[in-house]
C-alpha cells in the first residue's frame, strides 16, 4: 500500500482487504510505503510485514523510531530516495515545485563536507549511509539511466560505512535538523 493516509490506514477496511488477499494466497507479504505518522501507525499496527520509508542524508526522521520499532517487529524495511535525490549536485536552488527542493534546503544547512567533493564518491557515500542504518535490509535507488544500477552496484563494493562516518552524519542531522524536518511523501 503506497502513501496511504493515517486516517484510512486507521478506518481498517484497506488493511483488511490486503489480509484477505494474504490468507487466500494471492500474495505471501502485505507492506506498507509511507513516512511520518502513517507510517509510524502502520508499523505499530503489527499487521504489515514490510515497510518502505523515505531514509537518507537529508531525511532522517524516519531512524529516531519508525525503523527501529520495524526492526523490533521483524518487518522487512526497503529505503526509498536514499541519495536523496542527488539534490547537492545543484548549484542553485531548484524550483520550488522540484521535489529536491526541500532536500537542496536541507543539505545547504547541513553541510556535509563530503558533498562538497562531489562526484561519485558523494553518491556513494549517501548510498551507503542509507544502508548502513541499522534496521534497513535494502534500497530502491530510482532512476532514468539503467547505467545506474550497474553505477551503484560498484559504489557499494566499499561496504558498509564505518562507523564513525555514520555517526558523524547522524550527529549532524541530530543537531541541524528542525522540528518540520518529517519524512517526504
Amino acid at each position: 500500500m503506497h502513501s496511504c493516509s493515517e486516517e484510512i490506514l486507521r478506518r481498517g477496511e484497506v488493511i483488511e482487504t490486503l489480509q484477505r488477499a494474504r490468507d487466500k494466497g494471492k500474495t505471501r507479504f502485505i507492506g506498507y510505503s509511507g513516512d511520518h505518522d502513517a507510517a509510524k501507525f502502520a508499523v505499530r499496527t503489527g499487521l504489515f510485514d514490510s515497510l518502505m520509508i523515505s531514509l537518507n542524508i537529508a531525511d532522517q526522521e524516519s531512524l529516531n523510531e519508525i525503523v527501529p520499532e520495524a526492526d523490533r517487529r521483524g518487518m522487512g524495511v526497503v529505503v526509498k530516495r536514499p541519495v536523496a535525490n542527488v539534490a547537492w549536485r545543484h548549484r542553485e536552488q531548484p524550483d520550488p515545485n522540484a521535489y529536491e527542493y526541500t532536500y537542496w534546503n536541507r543539505l545547504r544547512k547541513l553541510d556535509y563536507g563530503f558533498l562538497q567533493i562531489g562526484g561519485q564518491e558523494a553518491v556513494g557515500q549517501a548510498l551507503r549511509f542509507a544502508l548502513t542504518a541499522p534496521g534497513v535490509h535494502t534500497a530502491i535507488v530510482g532512476t532514468a539511466n539503467p547505467g545506474r544500477w550497474a553505477e551503484n552496484a560498484k559504489l557499494l563494493e566499499a561496504g558498509p560505512l564505518q562507523e564513525e562516518t555514520y555517526h558523524a552524519i547522524r550527529d549532524r542531522w541530530k543537531k541541524t535538523a528542525e522540528p518540520d524536518w518529517i519524512g517526504q511523501e
